[in-house]
């Protein structure tokens, strides 16, 4: 299982980067966890858009599905052209049927999740969805792949009814909206600290900070992060790559 860090950013990107986006590759599996702004084109320096398999959407704010439109014209393209085998498919949060409306395009096709939802591919590869506490309905996954556990919270305030979910993850991808001494619940995200102390909560191996905000020194989150978790701690940089 390995995670390739495509965007880090909240909001907006900064020059030259991408709002939320990360690829995970597994076997013959590449899939896209969130499709932000800037995404699509960072992503090209990793792979062909025609090898992804699956993209999932964890809920509809832009900085999360900003570059979906364009990636559905990108396998619209390689379909007809012949470069891409199958069509991309899409899980998209909906907590009702119809609850989005992306159109219906050659290339992809939809397939909505909601939070008592499991999807099993081939080689006994599982995505387990859970709703985290975020503004409208948003998804978490839960990723398991040959003993191997990786998490993406995706957004959210600090919540310990998600410790269930996160739970001896070897890699927990989860925001960090704020510093330490914001109060990051107001606008529906998770400071630093809260980062670190749901990591610690849950009993997971490593923590990989990302969602971050565009002021201060990111460089301190590590640090406040670390205040409340003893694991392994990282902060999301481009193109960078675990392997779990």
């Amino acid at each position: 299982m390995k995670l390739r860090v495509i965007g880090r950013w909240g909001a907006y990107p900064k020059a030259g980067e991408a709002t939320s986006g990360y690829l995970l590759e597994i076997g013959n599996h590449k899939i896209l966890l969130d499709c932000g702004s800037g995404v699509l084109s960072a992503l090209q320096k990793f792979i062909e858009l025609r090898e992804l398999t699956c993209a999932f959407l964890s809920h509809p704010h832009f900085d999360h599905t900003a570059d979906l439109g364009c990636l559905q014209y990108a396998c619209l393209i390689d379909m007809d052209l012949q470069l891409r085998d199958r069509p991309l498919r899409l899980l998209t949060s909906e907590e009702a049927e119809g609850g989005w409306s992306i159109p219906a395009m050659k290339g992809t096709y939809e397939t909505g999740v909601n939070d008592s939802a499991a999807v099993t591919f081939e080689d006994d590869l599982t995505l387990t969805f859970f709703r985290t506490n975020h503004e409208g309905y948003c998804l978490g996954v839960r990723v398991e792949f040959e003993g191997k556990v990786l998490v993406y919270t995706a957004d959210t305030r600090y919540d310990e009814a998600l410790v269930p979910y996160l739970k001896d993850a070897d890699l927990l991808i989860t925001e960090s909206s704020f510093y330490s001494d914001f109060n990051a619940a107001q606008y529906g995200h998770m400071n630093s600290h809260e980062a670190g102390r749901l990591a610690a909560k849950a009993g997971v191996k490593k923590l990989l900070l990302s969602h971050f905000p565009h002021f201060g020194d990111i460089q301190v989150m590590k640090e406040e992060a670390a205040v409340m978790f003893d694991g392994e701690i990282l902060l999301a940089e481009f193109g960078m790559q675990v392997v779990i």
